[in-house]
């Protein structure tokens, strides 16, 4: 490895770190936001704000030149209209867990998406899946079972009443928007369709949820969506285009695997939040799981973190 490539893979790690750090961290003021109020009310601030920043960027990008235009189409404006059903399907499903779950749990079953992004890929892109990708995901399997405490309930009722079910549905969803993205990417303007679907699925929630007044919304829940919107969706994901500039995709998704662990430690010491025993063990398990496909990688895009 020469000088010259060895400090560009030093960049894209320390980018790479930032955006694990800003991913744990995103997870506590989501999950404060929607203890907060009303979680469905915290999703419409999150997406608002994520919506607003991105378009921000979006615009500088183009003044910079550093976007292909806008030059918005018809497949622009459908693929962003599906992209916006997961993304709203996603955040509102994770908003339900976090009032469940603690952040550090919450985190480690979001990192489940890697597993659906492979086995969709599989199924929908023809992508290949390979051993690894069965072993890692009975793995990951046998963490769920673990990590379940006893007398939650029994059956899925009790798998989804915890939460547990809920964050699985918000990673199958948000997997979905690495789905998508792969099959039109070629054919769809990025910058333009991002902003749309933000913007879409903001819109998307009006008719599926009663419609608050100013007053009803509490200040803290303001201030916590606000935080988690920046935070998360926008600095973790901006950070983490960045670093796959300089990194392979498998070695930027084994570094996002460190976001579990750091959100546990920033759990404890700002909430003073500690996960049980069976759910640390089993958080483990899962992270061993999610870790042994991507070794298998090869290039493959895996998807990132900071979901919105």
């Amino acid at each position: 490895m020469s000088e010259s490539s060895a400090d560009q893979q030093r960049l894209g790690l320390r980018w790479a770190f930032a955006s694990a750090i800003a991913a744990a961290l995103m997870v506590i003021p989501w999950k404060l936001a929607t203890e907060a109020g009303e979680p469905t009310i915290a999703v419409l601030l999150l997406l608002s704000v994520a919506a607003t920043a991105n378009s921000v960027l979006a615009i500088f990008q183009g003044f910079a030149g550093k976007a292909s235009g806008w030059g918005i189409r018809r497949i622009d404006v459908g693929v962003a209209a599906l992209l916006a059903s997961f993304t709203l399907l996603g955040n509102h499903a994770s908003a339900l867990a976090a009032v469940e779950l603690s952040p550090a749990v919450l985190n480690v079953l979001l990192r489940t998406d890697i597993l659906f992004v492979a086995l969709l890929g599989a199924l929908l892109l023809r992508e290949r899946v390979d051993l690894l990708f069965w072993i890692g995901t009975a793995i990951a399997g046998i963490g769920l079972l673990v990590s379940q405490e006893s007398g939650q309930g029994a059956g899925l009722s009790g798998f989804f009443s915890n939460g547990t079910g809920i964050a699985i549905v918000a990673a199958a969803a948000f997997s979905a928007l690495t789905i998508v993205t792969r099959y039109f990417v070629h054919r769809i303007n990025l910058v333009a369709v991002n902003a749309i679907r933000l913007w879409m699925a903001v819109a998307l929630w009006f008719p599926l949820n009663r419609v608050p007044t100013w007053s009803e919304i509490p200040t803290d829940q303001i201030l916590y969506a606000t935080l988690a919107a920046l935070v998360g969706p926008f600095f973790a994901r901006l950070c983490l285009m960045i670093s796959a500039r300089y990194l392979e995709a498998r070695v930027t998704t084994l570094v996002q695997l460190t976001a579990p662990a750091l959100t546990l430690a920033m759990a404890w010491m700002l909430l003073g939040d500690w996960p049980s025993p069976r759910e640390l063990i089993g958080g483990a398990i899962i992270i061993a799981g999610v870790a042994v496909p991507v070794f298998g990688f090869r290039g493959g895009a895996a998807s990132g973190d900071a979901k919105t």
